[in-house]
């Protein structure tokens, strides 16, 4: 696992919002079944993400959640970011050791580091609104009952 399951679910649950939430707040509850991720945990992860200033969130009647910036002005690793730290992944093991650094490495050490700063350069100009795409494709081949808007550049 490249992420923690908090960063996957959080990228998941900003990339609804990306497709599904240009026109109105979006609900933990829709994007926790669409998505299918766990209700609570993914309200717990909606106010992280509102603190880091990434989604708003709307009380009341109507209310629920949206993203703070057009989906083609956020970028998965301001996701990766807020909540992994790329520091922290920089230091996370391959192996499954408590640290991987220069100074203290594994024996995978060299071609993990490699493969990751390739993979983190990579999603850094990776946008909500290139992710919402893929999903609306990927949703559209396999057939699942969802109808997505237009992904507009705002």
């Amino acid at each position: 696992m490249f992420f923690t399951t908090v960063c996957e679910y959080a990228i998941r649950a900003l990339t609804h919002l990306a497709v599904y939430g240009d026109e109105r707040p979006i609900q933990v509850k829709d994007i926790a079944e669409s998505e299918k991720i766990p209700r609570h945990f993914l309200a717990k992860i909606l106010n992280q993400l509102t603190y880091k200033g990434l989604v708003r969130a709307l009380r009341g009647p109507g209310g629920g959640f949206l993203l703070t910036k057009p989906a083609d002005e956020l970028f998965v690793r301001d996701i990766v970011e807020a909540i992994d730290g790329f520091d922290s992944i920089r230091r996370r093991c391959v192996l499954g050791l408590d640290e991987c650094l220069d100074e203290e490495p594994c024996s995978l050490h060299e071609s993990w580091k490699e493969f990751r700063e390739t993979f983190l350069q990579g999603i850094s100009g990776l946008t909500l609104r290139d992710m919402g795409k893929t999903l609306v494709q990927k949703r559209d081949f396999s057939g699942e009952e969802q109808e997505a808007p237009e992904l507009g550049s705002g």
